[in-house]
């Protein structure tokens, strides 16, 4: 975790976000909230709906995941957005 920015480390405040962020920055592509929440409770990890969703919004917000709209039909929800890790160019 050291080649990742202070203002996400800032974040990972808890055992349980590191344990959230550890499987998010596992993922290979991009995934919804319910296959991270998924994956944390067949890891026997015990968090809540609100500290997956919590932390993945703050994730996006300060840029280190990309949201997308999967369903535009649908009111936006925790199973419509498929989130990723946002790829910045090194220039």
């Amino acid at each position: 975790m050291s080649d990742i920015p202070l203002r996400i480390k800032e974040l990972i405040s808890t055992p349980t976000r590191e344990e959230i962020f550890k499987m998010i920055a596992n993922q290979k592509d991009g995934f919804t909230f319910l296959d991270v929440y998924q994956a944390l409770e067949r890891n026997k990890v015990n968090v809540s709906i609100t500290s997956v969703q919590n932390l993945l919004k703050a994730l996006s917000y300060r840029g280190y995941l990309k949201e997308y709209t999967l369903k535009e039909s649908k009111t936006p929800g925790r199973s419509t957005i498929h989130y990723k890790r946002h790829q910045r160019s090194s220039s």
